[in-house]
């Protein structure tokens, strides 16, 4: 019996190991302002600030609407026309052609609530709140020490550990519904990113806590700085594996559903596997914290060849989107980029004939090549919906865009736009 426990503790171990080295891994660095996760997005070409509200939806101020291109005249399609988790109002459901967060989070034709008013955002400096939908193709690990999401495909990473983990669930909205253990007694709570607190409990939730073992909890009349909030409880709790010890417990009589807030994320490393269904929750020192990205070398471009590069090259040789508003390029030579992914079929077939226009036009012009799918950013500032979609930028001037694998077009525009014959 040993032998065999042995046996299986090695096969998990193989297999932990084995998940995560074949992980896909990007670290995003985010900022705090009032208790609130704000991250920076690319929205149909557009930089901008949102709030992270894992308990809420994709939602711009209204302003936002022709500063990001929306069309007005155009509605999201959802099954839903308001907030389902809380009382947000909001005058419609419009769409964002993409909407991308890094290079791993990354949609089309996103449904996005229109907000009515919510001046508190405007004071936050941001366009609006971005909701847990987005990434429920990832696991999202949110590290507040350090201030930084992990987006990770398929697995959680290497040092969140297998035996810190529950079973969650998914509710409408993609809302994440986790438990939680108060004083002997199992809670189901919907995780919110938005509410600074750790737990706050609904009438019905709070008058069973109440119940279980009143007497020996404190009570605070008044606590929390919303009027609403009118009772706080001080029970030991304990969350996934780790007893947290004793927590304030608020009440709000308004609530629909009782909610664990961003407060646990103080107390230790939270990750949320969608796909999966699970949530991982540990203390920040239980393990060295070290993000498994491989070192990329560095973009080399030689002329007369096809050359792969990334959303770091583009920044740095072409053109830097986060720091100026208008596209004008600087380069010594006119340049070429085809936007392509192994998927597209046109896409293959182009490639080789990019080759070829690429040693035609030695010494003249410079070839690059995007891969979309990798590059998920890039394509959301410039709307790439489409591949193959070929940039012809002249020295000095915009992008010429083409869609569709046209070579000989292609030579027409490079001799005409790109070399002025």
């Amino acid at each position: 019996m040993k032998i065999l426990l042995l046996y299986l503790l090695s096969f998990l171990s193989i297999l932990s190991i084995g998940q995560t080295k074949n992980t896909s891994m990007e670290v995003i660095d985010y900022r705090e302002v009032d208790g609130k996760i704000i991250v920076t997005m690319a929205v149909n070409g557009v930089m901008a600030d949102f709030v992270l509200d894992l308990a809420g939806h994709t939602a711009v101020l209204p302003e936002y609407v022709e500063k990001f291109k929306i069309n007005p005249s155009e509605p999201g399609q959802l099954s839903y026309d308001k907030f389902q988790h809380k009382v947000v109002p909001v005058t419609s459901v419009l769409k964002i052609g993409t909407l991308s967060l890094g290079n791993s989070i990354f949609g089309n034709d996103v449904p996005t609530f229109v907000l009515q008013d919510e001046p508190y955002l405007r004071k936050l400096g941001v366009a609006g709140v971005v909701g847990s939908s987005l990434f429920s193709n990832v696991v999202l690990t949110i590290d507040s020490r350090r201030k930084k999401l992990t987006v990770s495909v398929p697995y959680r990473p290497s040092y969140m550990k297998l035996d810190h983990r529950v079973n969650m669930g998914i509710i409408s909205g993609h809302g994440v519904v986790v438990p939680l253990n108060l004083n002997g007694v199992d809670f189901s709570l919907l995780l919110d990113t938005w509410n600074d607190a750790t737990v706050v409990l609904n009438e019905k939730d709070f008058t069973a806590l109440q119940a279980s073992n009143g007497e020996n909890m404190p009570l605070t009349v008044g606590y929390g700085k919303a009027e609403n909030l009118t009772n706080t409880k001080m029970p030991e709790a304990r969350f996934v594996k780790e007893v947290l010890g004793i927590v304030p417990v608020l009440e709000d009589k308004t609530l629909p559903r009782s909610i664990l807030g961003s407060g646990i994320l103080k107390r230790g490393l939270l990750s949320i596997d969608y796909q999966h269904r699970r949530v991982y929750f540990q203390p920040f020192d239980l393990a060295p914290v070290k993000d498994d990205i491989e070192d990329v070398p560095e973009v080399t471009v030689e002329d007369g060849k096809l050359n792969a590069i990334t959303r770091d090259y583009f920044l740095k040789h072409i053109f830097d989107y986060r720091t100026n508003k208008e596209f004008i390029y600087q380069g010594e030579k006119p340049i070429v980029i085809d936007f392509w992914a192994t998927w597209c079929g046109p896409c293959m077939r182009l490639l080789p004939e990019m080759e070829k226009l690429a040693a035609k036009y030695k010494g003249q012009v410079v070839f690059l090549k995007v891969n979309a799918d990798k590059e998920k950013e890039l394509c959301s500032m410039f709307n790439v919906m489409a591949l193959p979609t070929l940039f012809f930028i002249p020295v000095g001037g915009k992008p010429i865009i083409e869609v569709g694998a046209t070579p000989e077009k292609f030579i027409k525009i490079i001799e005409e736009q790109l070399l002025k014959k």
